[in-house]
């Protein structure tokens, strides 16, 4: 393993061969704010540059040892073993099969390789901040990939009926975004312990990440709240977190209530609600912009000119609050909102 010593962010590269590795990590070291640590292309010895170095972000290729899927395999991996490092995929053209198999495994952002080394050391510093990294499209991957999820990945609720009542304390951990460490903390536990209820209640549910166990959880809370969203009043279970994270100003949160309120999923369908929260999502992060745009300008054909303006109005009234007050989130609200969102 070589080592470059910088000042900044902490990472390990894991990409596909040693040469390829250590150019783009004497390329990353001109960045101040990055400190570029070489793995070998092999994932296990970037296993061990992990163990040693706990970075705070590694890239990882989506091929490794020989195996177009490796690095999919090794994102579960580090995200089981260190919840608190946060991986971004390597993939060539970011494909959506490729881009939905990496928020899958646990990454929390995908890069293209023919995107410039500027934008991958902001991608670097947005996921290191606990932030997602993904275009627009890549978004749009992974909401579609959620949104047509065969039934047969929800939860039983047998199962969950059959989890002790520590399990499903774990659980409801889990559903709030907390680290192995957070729920060690909460619940009295080791980290080994917490990765072994972990690991129990994967199987039991058949899944085989946190990403799997937020969707399959999301889409049973969905289906049981239905009725809501063929137009009876009230918010589904899942809207409160999504609300509190939007109106901290979560740009991924505003995006999925947007469509919420556009499709009534979960939620009474609100057109001008929905134009609100997507021109709030557009504004705020450019990888949401051109999303949102055009389902905000397809919304406005729909709406007269009074709800566009009452929309607007309501939008400006935000902006105006946020800038006014100190908004703030727990950590857990803000993970969880990102997780409901579609992405690891």
């Amino acid at each position: 393993m070589d080592g470059i010593k910088a000042s900044g962010i902490r990472v390990v590269i894991a990409e596909n061969t040693r040469m390829a590795s250590r150019l783009l990590a004497d390329a990353l070291s001109q960045n101040s704010a990055l400190e570029a640590v070489v793995a070998a292309s092999s994932a296990t010895e970037s296993l061990q540059a992990i163990s040693e170095l706990r970075p705070a972000v590694v890239l990882v290729s989506d091929a490794l040892d020989n195996d177009p899927k490796r690095g999919f395999q090794l994102s579960r991996e580090i995200r089981a073993t260190w919840p608190e490092v946060q991986v971004v995929m390597l993939l060539d053209g970011c494909k959506p099969e490729a881009v939905v198999e990496a928020f899958r495994a646990g990454a929390r952002g995908v890069f293209s390789r023919n995107e410039s080394l500027k934008e991958l050391a902001a991608c670097i510093a947005k996921v290191s901040r606990g932030e997602i990294w993904a275009r627009n499209e890549h978004m749009t991957f992974a909401i579609e990939a959620l949104a047509t999820t065969p039934a047969t990945s929800e939860v039983d609720s047998e199962a969950l009926v059959a989890l002790s009542k520590r399990e499903r304390e774990v659980v409801d951990a889990l559903a709030e975004g907390l680290s192995n460490r957070e729920i060690g903390e909460r619940m009295d536990l080791s980290r080994h312990t917490v990765k072994n209820y972990i690991c129990r209640i994967f199987e039991k549910l058949g899944v085989s990440t946190r990403f799997e166990l937020l969707v399959a959880l999301n889409r049973r809370q969905m289906s049981g709240h239905r009725k809501l969203a063929e137009g009876h009043d009230g918010p589904s279970d899942l809207m409160p977190t999504l609300l509190a994270a939007a109106e901290g100003g979560i740009a991924s949160a505003q995006f999925v209530v947007g469509h919420m309120y556009l499709y009534g999923e979960g939620v009474r369908r609100d057109k001008v609600l929905a134009y609100k929260w997507l021109l709030l999502a557009e504004q705020a992060d450019q990888a949401f912009s051109d999303a949102s745009r055009r389902a905000r300008k397809k919304l406005a054909t729909e709406l007269l000119a009074v709800q566009v303006t009452e929309a607007e109005r309501m939008a400006s009234q935000w902006i105006g609050n946020a800038e006014s007050l100190p908004v703030s989130l727990e950590p857990s609200s803000v993970n969880a909102a990102k997780a409901a969102s579609g992405v690891a």
